[in-house]
């Protein structure tokens, strides 16, 4: 499940900060679009009224104010990137429930099957354009944040990052269409999703204007992480926390034939009768339970979940090794490690 805590290195203000600062975002407009976004966020109810919050994963938010803190900045000249990044997760999410046509997630209606597809379309391209905007509210800002160059490296991160994932989807969506798809082409496609913890990682830098070297080992950091998450995502909708049932999200990703590292490496590893059953269930149109448990269970075969948690931890040692040269102080490696920790699950 995505981590929904607060992470290592921020304390409870931190984060009601950020979940003010998010908020206050998104209210400063009337139109009701706008109250599809803050329904989609957790704060309203499907009629706009204010309801208990809706506890949702934050964690590209707070990783660019953790990062952010551990470089010298703080999070008055952080928080328009934390925004912004939180922001454009948010975007992917409301397309890939229209994508995978999921009724649920975080207990409630998504937007598309409260609204329809069309205004879920709508409302996302929106939260888009809002999370490039959010970068612009740097200019009210003091100091190097308020610095143009940093402006403009912010937003070019940030688009960068959304073609990254873009390109992510398209191979994914591709790949739903063929028997067999590589070990190396999923974690091509988990590289590029992982390009949002990257930004979220350098956003903190830029907040804190570090030199471009600083910069480039954060984002590899972040990516590492990132990459590691998004393989741990289908890990877990293969085999959910014990004495959980897979969510309404994780179903939407087996039954529209996503694959995995699992699953790449028992196509790779299998013997041809693994490898002609799971061709013919990849084949069908749309994948039904008694499917995805035959899947898992050919998998045990091939002990191919052994193998997705090792490449996995081998991302996690990446990335450590990776902010090693970011030029940190202990403590604050020992921070943002225990946060990716979080993150990735």
């Amino acid at each position: 499940m995505p981590f929904t805590g607060t992470l290592p290195g921020l304390s409870s203000d931190d984060s009601n900060q950020f979940e003010s600062a998010l908020k206050k975002f998104v209210d400063a407009r009337e139109l009701p679009l706008y109250k599809i976004m803050a329904y989609h966020l957790g704060w309203v109810d499907q009629n706009g009224e204010p309801e208990p919050a809706v506890v949702q994963d934050r964690s590209h938010g707070h990783l660019v104010l953790s990062v952010a803190k551990s470089t010298g900045s703080d999070n008055i000249s952080a928080m328009p990137y934390a925004v912004a990044v939180e922001m454009l997760y948010n975007f992917l999410l409301v397309h890939e429930d229209v994508q995978n046509a999921n009724t649920e997630r975080n207990n409630r209606p998504t937007i598309w099957w409260s609204w329809g597809p069309a205004q879920a379309i709508n409302a996302g391209d929106g939260i888009h354009a809002m999370a490039r905007m959010s970068i612009f509210e740097q200019r009210n800002a003091s100091g190097p944040a308020a610095d143009p160059r940093n402006i403009s490296m912010a937003l070019e991160a940030l688009d960068n990052a959304t073609l990254e994932v873009c390109e992510g989807e398209y191979l994914d969506i591709s790949y739903q269409e063929r028997a067999a798809v590589s070990v190396d082409e999923i974690v091509t496609v988990a590289r590029k999703h992982g390009a949002l913890y990257g930004i979220s990682a350098k956003l903190g830098g830029i907040a804190s204007a570090v030199d471009d070297e600083v910069l480039d080992a954060l984002y590899r950091f972040g990516n590492a992480l990132g990459t590691a998450q998004n393989l741990n995502i289908d890990l877990k909708a293969l085999w959910p926390d014990s004495g959980t049932e897979r969510t309404e999200v994780q179903r939407g990703r087996l039954q529209s034939k996503k694959k995995s590292l699992a699953t790449a490496h028992a196509i790779e590893n299998g013997t041809p009768t693994t490898r002609r059953r799971l061709g013919e269930i990849f084949m069908k149109r749309v994948l039904d339970p008694a499917d995805l448990d035959e899947v898992t269970s050919i998998l045990a075969e091939t002990e191919s979940k052994v193998f997705a948690e090792s490449r996995i931890q081998t991302l996690v040692d990446e990335a450590i090794e990776t902010l090693s040269s970011a030029g940190l102080s202990a403590d604050q490696q020992k921070t943002l490690i225990d946060s990716a920790k979080l993150i990735i699950g």
